[in-house]
């Protein structure tokens, strides 16, 4: 049926008036029309016209339809790892109306049927196949699921749940043996996700014997295919702790596998294997103590930073010009990861020890500067002007006095000073100079010296970054007396050792000012998961670089390469997502590159770990498929009894076709082969009225 968008009555009076027109025009003509002309000329005119004159009033044409949808069923196969553990039948019987196949591990995909089904899928997670099918097939006649599976999931939520809201009928069948299996698996490992070089980690193995009577069984833990540790135990059925230790030799992130004495007739040896990974770290940091005489403050900062057991502390106290009462400093300072300086350079130094040390300061090593009556001001501006964030202005004799520190509004954010403002002001105050300090334009002023209640805008608490270089001072002396406060209220005494604390990890914390970074997501990854990775790239002032080429060469454990290229999000940043990979440890390679010219590369390590989820329970969980089917109002089948599932679909009374009824539209006017007629119809008229010789 046709409907115009106006009124269909003036569409007839413009219709018969475009035919008049059409007749007058071609009534009479110079030269005149003969033959099949003078007939199909203004045939075509009227044709075309007419249609332009249809369009304008909006016709639509209307339908409708009515069609018949025959009952669905979805039959939902278990594709994980544990199924591979069973042997089943992958045959169906025939059932009435439309079959919809989907294979489910950790994710959901369709199909075409049973003979299509893998076992490989390193996790199972019910509930989302469920609620995904239910939603991929919202427009069809779906009336019941079938659920092949042995029940074991171990991703997701509990399926139950899902089945009690589901809507429609689940059928469960279940595949594999209820019974417990004969096994001994690696049920959890606990360790330490981070060790240091040289100190010893524990490892403690939980072992799951089900069974067996009593069995002596060898754990092993290889690092790199090299044995680490291992241990013998007798062990009876249920579960058991195997205790190892081991010593790291190295920095770095390494994947440590640990394994247990496969016994005869177990039904899975995969869980007999289990991978971890640690990341390994520098037993200690090496912190360097340098004071020009004795000092109270020497001592409080040495037994702060040897409370944690993982720092190395030298002290290096000064006795004559360039010897030290713990002997010759040495040739070079580069190896500490900080330097402390405690009133020096001196009065005392010699020009040897002096440049020792600044030769380290200015190549970056860290550097805590803290002031004292000993120190040589105009040394201390000669030799470390160009890394301390506030030099002396004066370099005289000068006036020491009581100050006590401020904080301003940079020190109140500043994570450094991470401590309430109210506890600051119960601090005793520190012996510092006035009026004799230039801050340099990049430092940061967290205290200010504060004279009898009087805020000076003078430094007190200064730090620096710059271009690698992380340096901090404090202009006055006596924090040892903020160490021997009274506990009230009990948070003071510990303000200065949490502060040293945090500048501490400041100091040493490298500063990111590479111009490509490209990373994983994790150090870690398991074998079921893809490989994401994220990078910037930077020029040389560290504006992002939009237009960058950033490639990736992943170096597989057998030392395989593999080259990918990232995708440039903007902005300077980019992705890449590589599939899950195989277990090991991988290195990466990252490069960047503008115009074919090198701007940067980064590089780095990851590990990708075993998935032992699927292999932990042998056995089917029967309990669990039968709460599904009960909980939807569908039936629960085993191989034997699956026969009779076309007798249960037709004894649904919901199982059934359904007629679906629609109208349809069409407008005409959208529809673009109505316009090339009208096209072709009036340059069809042109051409002959060319070749008739008409104008």
């Amino acid at each position: 049926m046709i409907e115009f968008g106006a009124h269909a009555w003036p569409l007839i009076l413009l219709l018969a008036l475009a035919g008049f027109v059409t007749w007058f025009s071609y009534r009479e003509t110079e030269p005149k029309l003969r033959g099949f002309s003078r007939w199909l000329l203004p045939t075509l005119r009227g044709i075309a016209l007419a249609f332009l004159l249809i369009l304008l009033f909006e016709p639509s044409i209307y339908r409708h339809v009515r069609q018949e949808r025959l009952p669905g069923l979805a039959v939902l196969v278990d594709e994980s790892q544990s199924m591979a553990q069973h042997q089943w039948t992958k045959e169906l019987p025939v059932t009435q109306g439309q079959t919809y196949y989907f294979g489910f591990g950790a994710a959901t995909r369709p199909i075409e049927g049973l003979s299509a089904v893998r076992d490989t899928a390193p996790r199972t997670d019910i509930s989302s196949a469920l609620e995904e099918i239910r939603n991929s097939l919202r427009d069809q006649n779906l009336r019941s699921v079938l659920l092949i599976s042995d029940g074991q999931y171990n991703t997701g939520r509990n399926p139950v749940y899902v089945a009690a809201d589901y809507g429609i009928p689940i059928h469960t069948v279940v595949v594999g043996d209820t019974l417990e299996q004969q096994d001994l698996m690696i049920a959890r490992t606990v360790t330490n996700e981070l060790a240091y070089v040289g100190q010893e980690v524990p490892v403690d193995v939980s072992l799951l014997l089900r069974g067996y009577a009593d069995e002596t069984v060898t754990t092993r833990l290889y690092v790199q295919d090299s044995l680490a540790a291992s241990e013998n135990l007798t062990i009876s059925e249920g579960e058991s702790i195997a205790s190892l230790r081991f010593i790291p030799q190295k920095e770095g992130l390494f994947q440590y596998t640990l394994t247990v004495t496969e016994l005869e007739n177990e039904t899975s040896a995969a869980n007999n294997r289990e991978t971890f990974t640690v990341r390994v770290l520098r037993r200690s940091q090496k912190i360097c103590i340098i004071a020009a005489a004795p000092h109270p403050d020497l001592t409080a900062m040495h037994n702060l930073l040897t409370r944690d057991q993982v720092r190395q502390v030298d002290n290096f106290v000064q006795m004559q010009s360039n010897r030290f009462y713990e002997g010759n400093l040495p040739g070079s300072l580069e190896d500490y990861d900080a330097m402390i300086l405690i009133g020096f350079p001196g009065r005392e130094a010699g020009d040897a020890s002096v440049n020792v040390v600044a030769r380290a300061a200015q190549s970056g090593v860290p550097l805590f500067f803290m002031l004292t009556r000993q120190t040589d001001l105009q040394r201390l501006r000669d030799e470390f002007a160009n890394v301390l964030p506030a030099v002396p202005a004066v370099t005289g004799s000068v006036l020491y006095d009581e100050a006590t520190l401020k904080l301003t509004q940079t020190g109140y954010r500043d994570p450094i000073l991470d401590v309430p403002e109210a506890l600051w002001e119960r601090l005793p105050p520190l012996i510092a100079t006035t009026g004799h300090w230039n801050v340099t334009s990049d430092s940061r002023i967290l205290g200010q010296v504060s004279l009898r209640g009087i805020t000076l805008e003078e430094p007190l608490f200064v730090v620096l970054s710059r271009a690698g270089h992380r340096t901090a001072a404090i202009l006055g002396s006596g924090s040892w007396r903020w160490l021997n406060l009274a506990g009230d209220p009990a948070e003071i005494p510990r303000i200065w050792p949490q502060v040293v604390e945090n500048l501490m990890q400041w100091l040493t914390t490298p500063e990111d000012d590479r111009t490509v970074r490209v990373a994983p997501q994790l150090t870690a990854f398991d074998g079921s998961e893809p490989i994401d990775f994220s990078g910037q790239v930077y020029d040389e002032s560290l504006n992002p670089v939009s237009d960058a080429v950033v490639t990736v060469e992943l170096t597989a454990p057998d030392g395989v390469q593999y080259p990918y290229t990232m995708t440039n999000t903007g902005s300077g940043r980019f992705t890449l997502r590589i599939d899950a990979l195989p277990e090991g440890t991988y290195s990466y390679t990252a490069q960047a590159t503008r115009m074919n010219t090198s701007m940067g590369m980064d590089q780095g390590i990851f590990t990708v770990g075993s998935v032992n989820l699927e292999s932990r329970s042998t056995n089917s969980d029967e309990a669990l498929l039968r709460q599904i089917s009960y909980r939807s109002g569908g039936y629960l089948f085993t191989e034997e009894s699956l026969h009779t599932l076309p007798e249960r679909l037709h004894a649904d009374p919901s199982f059934v076709s359904v007629t679906k009824s629609q109208d349809l539209e069409f407008d005409l006017r959208r529809i673009p082969w109505i316009l090339g007629i009208i096209i072709l119809l009036l340059g069809l008229e042109w051409v002959l009225r060319k070749r008739n010789g008409l104008a």
